[in-house]
C-alpha cells in the first residue's frame, strides 16, 4: 500500500511539473515581451500608431489630426525632457558640493515643476483639439483604450504611443 502511494505522488509530482513547465512555454511563445512592456509590447512606434487608428476607424481628417497630435506631443515631450535633463543635472552638481545653495536648488526645481505643468496643460490642449474631431463613440472608445490599465507592470498607452 505505501509503495503504491509513493508511486501516486511522483506521478502527481510529475504530472504537475509537466503542466507548469508547459505553461511557461505557452506563455513565452504567446505573450508579447518586449521593450516597456504594455498593450505594444516590442512594436514598432509608427505601428503602435497605425493600430490605434486602425481600431478608432479614422476618416481622412480625424487621422490627419491624430498624426498631428502625435507629432506635435512626441516634439514637445522630447523638449521638455531635454530641457529638465539639463535643470535636474545641474541640480545635482549643486548637491554635490560641500555648501549647496537652497535658493538655487529651489529654483531649479521650481523651473522643473514649471516645464512639466507647461507641457500638461500644451498636451492636455491638444489632445482636446484631437478628440473634438472625433465621433461621440470614437471619442469614448479612444478614451477607454487610454483608461485601461489591465497590464499594470507595462506603460500607459499615450507614453506608447508617443515614444
Amino acid at each position: 500500500m505505501r509503495r503504491r502511494l509513493v508511486w501516486a505522488a511522483l506521478a502527481l509530482s510529475l504530472a504537475l511539473n509537466v503542466f507548469f513547465i508547459g505553461g511557461a512555454v505557452w506563455i513565452r511563445m504567446h505573450v508579447p515581451h518586449g521593450p516597456g512592456g504594455g498593450l505594444f509590447a516590442g512594436v514598432p512606434p509608427h505601428e503602435r500608431v497605425e493600430a490605434v487608428a486602425r481600431d478608432l476607424s479614422l476618416d481622412a481628417a480625424q487621422r490627419s489630426a491624430f498624426d498631428r497630435f502625435i507629432r506635435e506631443t512626441r516634439q514637445e515631450t522630447k523638449q521638455v525632457r531635454e530641457a529638465n535633463q539639463k535643470l535636474g543635472d545641474s541640480a545635482w552638481e549643486e548637491m554635490a558640493k560641500q555648501q549647496p545653495d537652497d535658493d538655487l536648488l529651489h529654483r531649479l526645481f521650481d523651473e522643473i515643476s514649471a516645464n512639466r505643468r507647461e507641457y500638461q496643460t500644451g498636451m492636455t490642449r491638444s489632445l482636446q483639439d484631437f478628440l473634438g474631431k472625433l465621433s461621440p463613440e470614437q471619442r469614448r472608445h479612444f478614451v477607454e483604450l487610454v483608461r485601461d490599465r489591465q497590464d499594470h507592470h507595462g506603460p500607459p498607452l499615450l507614453r506608447q504611443l508617443l515614444q
